[in-house]
């Protein structure tokens, strides 16, 4: 009985050991998959934007340097006709994207809402927290003021009303999904249409510029992001005409500034997305999860964008 109990012990041993190997084999084969599946001709946009850090090619000798430092995680730039990328820094990590990720509400609904249209407030846009434009229960507004006062002032209740003139939150946000994955914007996850942080909500520097990009197609974005002021009809408890002045600082600051987004969320951090043209070139840069100095940085990466354009060897595409 001694000897049975020991050959069982060993054999329960036995098949622990190969359970054990099977699984670090498994573990193995898993781990050499995702690292494969982040690298090389699978990423897109090119190989070299599944490497980790500033991503450039080495421009000694020619006067342009290496990129500028920051501690941003992440960020891309880009010529927005070639789609050629001179610089990245982790491009395709998923972060949240704070209220950059209103372009892709805009890319996705612009074409759904008539401007002429009116939408009647309702008790949820007030309840939203964050940046409110104020729309109000009860009363009529615009389809145009509503995307004026979403793009421009970043309002989170104008998010709201958008996404209930299109179907609700969850039917906008299965939309952005589909628009986003139309694009190979695949780092891309929407939950909500103004980016307020919320669960699994991620998108990354890369797909955030192919977004812009695309919305940059549409003559209705360009002419809403590019306005500096505006006023926003019947706001708040008051009902008053409230003016609104763009929070793309660099419209007022940087020549050649033709918008996109800002944002800034408790776990995003500062993120951005703009566009500037200067002779005859038009950049696009964005960068996620920056602590502080998000124009100071803004206008880095452009100054070294201009210079770099035409001079260096592109690092990958945007699709």
């Amino acid at each position: 009985m001694q000897t049975s109990k020991f050959k069982g012990r060993n054999l329960s041993i036995t098949v622990s050991i190969l359970v054990l190997a099977l699984s670090a084999t498994s573990f193995t084969a898993l781990s050499t998959f995702s690292a494969s599946s982040t690298n090389g001709d699978d990423v897109i946009g090119g190989g070299r934007l599944g490497e980790s850090g500033v991503i450039f090619n080495d421009t000694t000798g020619d006067g342009v340097g290496a990129p500028p430092k920051t501690s941003a995680t992440a960020f891309l730039i880009a010529d927005l006709d070639s789609g050629e990328i001179l610089a990245a820094k982790n491009p395709h990590k998923k972060l949240p994207p704070a209220s950059t990720l209103k372009t892709l509400t805009a890319l996705t609904l612009l074409p759904r809402l008539d401007m002429n249209d009116t939408y009647v407030g309702t008790k949820k846009e007030p309840r939203t927290i964050g940046n409110k434009v104020g729309i109000y229960p009860g009363r009529k507004y615009k389809i145009k003021d509503i995307w004026y006062g979403f793009m421009l002032d970043s309002g989170n209740d104008a998010g709201v009303a958008l996404a209930n003139a299109s179907g609700g939150i969850k039917k906008t946000a299965a939309l952005m999904k589909a628009k986003a994955e139309s694009i190979q914007a695949m780092d891309t996850t929407p939950k909500s249409p103004h980016g307020l942080d919320t669960p699994g909500q991620l998108s990354s520097a890369y797909d955030l510029a192919l977004i812009a990009r695309a919305a940059m197609d549409r003559s209705d974005f360009r002419k809403i992001v590019k306005t500096k002021r505006y006023t926003f009809p019947k706001s708040g408890p008051k009902n008053v005409n409230r003016k609104i002045s763009n929070l793309n600082k660099l419209l007022f600051t940087y020549p050649g500034t033709l918008g996109v987004k800002t944002g800034w969320t408790t776990k995003g951090q500062n993120t951005y997305i703009g566009v500037v043209e200067r002779d005859g070139r038009t950049l696009i840069i964005t960068f996620m999860h920056l602590k502080y100095g998000r124009d100071a940085l803004a206008k880095e990466l452009f100054d070294w964008g201009f210079k770099a354009i035409g001079e260096v060897e592109p690092v990958g595409k945007l699709v």
